[in-house]
């Protein structure tokens, strides 16, 4: 299928911003490009971000006949699913050739999918990238947006949309960046891109990023035309202006050759029989093979349907009854290093344990062991204390509370619990920190004193960050030490308030995406505006245990082992 050339080639061959205001003819120029470099033989990838406007071109201009051969990733119309998650093996398989032409459509993705997507979609698209590709990105301010809106990938995926536009060139990725929200998009983006092709505009705010380019790449008699006339163009028309190529022409572009479905809505559109180009969706998913795989594997929502599958299926099972003793496990090895310490031993883990818990060991051992080689998948699902646990009818003690016997025993009581806590965390704590795992108010005249009073022994330093000093260490003896990984995440639901516990296991249970405010609070049954929600997710913030405002994540730290 050939559309009319009415974009010279000369300015097809450098990065394109294509901009205007809804309704001016944006999208359709956008779809003009494609059907142009698709007819001259070039291989193109659509980022279609928001809403899954790009189905139209694998059908005819009248709907009855078979359009360009675009395979449909995700969205209402993919021809095969997709989730946020294959974003790596996706850029290599486009990079690769493996995907010639190809639509990937987030508009199902969860809240920062798009960005998690493209954060890791983008480096493997440059890291393997064979001969030359047009990546067109759909609302472009989504993945590199000058204003940011919390994402927990939004930083990377700033990152890697710069990367495409500065050095993306000289790998053979030719951007087509398409956006209505021009003062969102990126400058560093727009800056990049020697083609740009103006409609409509009327916001002052969306023609000042115009006007800063022309005065890099036109004289001020063009400059000025162009800019005389952006708030009036009629739809469909617009600015064609490339600095490089030194085209600066105002176009009337043809209405491109494949089917509208974006047009406005005349009631018959549901009836109607769209014929689109054919697609073995078995031979697609051949293609992506392990690729969609993983991604469905790694679906959050797939994955607590699987925990929940597992447990029904286990239930019955002794090595499921077994399951607790791994925490009285964790438990008892602690409490053995503790007591190897306080003997000497360097061996504490191994000479501390009991009889009892050596068999405790080996029979927890055993069950997770058998729980493994029966679904070998186990080892990948979600922590199972991200379940949020049943609510108890009193607070649990302060974690620094609960620590081994030894010499700092004799010692004043807040000041045992603040060199507990700070030999917990050995790169310090503030005094708003050290307060809130201590029990202690942090403006207390017995909390001040103790910290006062461990200053003047030389037991812990510092002022913003306070730390333990070794004479600390040695004047506590043995403590308890915060579990790693997994344990960490189970260690701080057993401590925090109901209202904190709640918010936690809501987000646990979502890592590693993130959630509004709303979501959470909805989710743990809380009202997102109450003020006892507020206070427990400043105090989780100041605990480091979560992260962000408007969208919030569980801490990285929670789900790692080395933490």
């Amino acid at each position: 299928m050939n559309s009319t050339r009415a974009i010279p080639s000369e300015a097809l061959r450098q990065h394109i911003a294509i901009l205007g205001k809804t309704g001016a003819g944006k999208s359709a120029t956008a779809r003009l490009c494609v059907e142009q470099v698709y007819a001259e033989g070039y291989r193109v990838c659509i980022l279609d971000t928001i809403k899954s406007d790009w189905w139209g071109i694998t059908s005819s201009a009248d709907g009855k006949k078979p359009g360009l051969p675009f395979k449909i990733l995700g969205g209402p119309r993919g021809h095969v699913g997709l989730h946020s998650s294959a974003g790596k093996a996706i850029g290599q398989l486009v990079a690769e050739g493996k995907l010639p032409h190809s639509i990937i459509d987030m508009a199902d993705f969860e809240p920062g999918g798009v960005q998690k997507f493209f954060s890791e979609f983008a480096p493997a698209l440059m890291r393997h990238a064979k001969g030359v590709l047009y990546l067109v990105i759909e609302e472009a301010h989504e993945v590199c947006p000058k204003e940011r809106a919390g994402f927990g990938a939004e930083n990377m995926a700033i990152h890697w949309a710069k990367k495409l536009a500065t050095a993306g060139r000289s790998k053979g990725i030719r951007l087509i960046v398409a956006t209505q929200r021009i003062q969102s998009l990126h400058n560093a983006v727009l800056g990049s891109c020697d083609t740009l092709i103006a409609h409509r505009l009327t916001a002052p705010a969306d023609q000042g990023p115009i006007k800063t380019w022309l005065k890099s790449n036109a004289d001020k008699a063009t400059a000025a035309k162009v800019e005389s006339s952006m708030s009036s163009l009629p739809t469909g028309t617009g600015w064609l202006c490339s600095g490089e190529a030194r085209i600066f022409e105002k176009i009337a572009f043809p209405k491109f050759a494949t089917y509208d479905n974006a047009r406005t809505p005349t009631g018959d559109d549901e009836s109607r029989d769209i014929k689109t180009a054919p697609v073995d969706a078995a031979e697609l998913r051949a293609i992506i093979g392990h690729a969609v795989e993983e991604a469905e594997a790694n679906d959050p929502k797939r994955l607590k349907a699987k925990v929940a599958e597992l447990t029904k299926q286990l239930s019955g099972k002794a090595p499921v009854a077994s399951v607790p003793d791994a925490e009285a496990l964790r438990a008892a090895e602690v409490r053995g290093e503790a007591r190897g310490r306080a003997a000497g031993f360097d061996e504490g883990r191994r000479v501390g344990f009991s009889e009892g818990e050596k068999a405790a060991l080996k029979k927890a051992q055993s069950a997770l062991g058998a729980i493994q080689a029966d679904e070998p998948t186990l080892a990948a699902l979600p922590p199972r204390a991200a379940v949020p646990p049943p609510a108890v009818s009193a607070p649990p003690p302060h974690h620094a509370q609960r620590m081994a016997s030894g010499a700092g025993a004799k010692m004043p009581k807040a000041e045992r619990l603040v060199l507990t806590v700070l030999a917990q965390y050995p790169n310090g704590r503030s005094k708003t920190q050290i307060a809130i795992l201590t029990g202690y108010a942090s403006s207390g005249g017995g909390f001040n004193n103790a910290l006062s009073s461990l200053r003047s022994k030389g037991w812990i330093e510092g002022h913003g960050s306070l730390s333990i000093t070794d004479a600390g260490l040695e004047a506590l003896g043995a403590y308890e030490p915060l579990p790693s990984g997994r344990a960490l995440l189970d260690h701080w639901l057993n401590q925090l308030s109901k209202a904190e516990r709640g918010a936690l296991a809501v987000l646990a249970n979502a890592y590693p995406s993130s959630l509004s405010k709303e979501e959470v609070a909805a989710a743990a049954g809380y009202e997102a505006k109450g003020g006892g929600f507020n206070n427990a997710l400043s105090r989780l913030r100041t605990l480091e245990l979560i992260s962000g405002r408007g969208e919030l994540k569980a801490s990285d730290d929670l789900f790692s082992e080395a933490a």
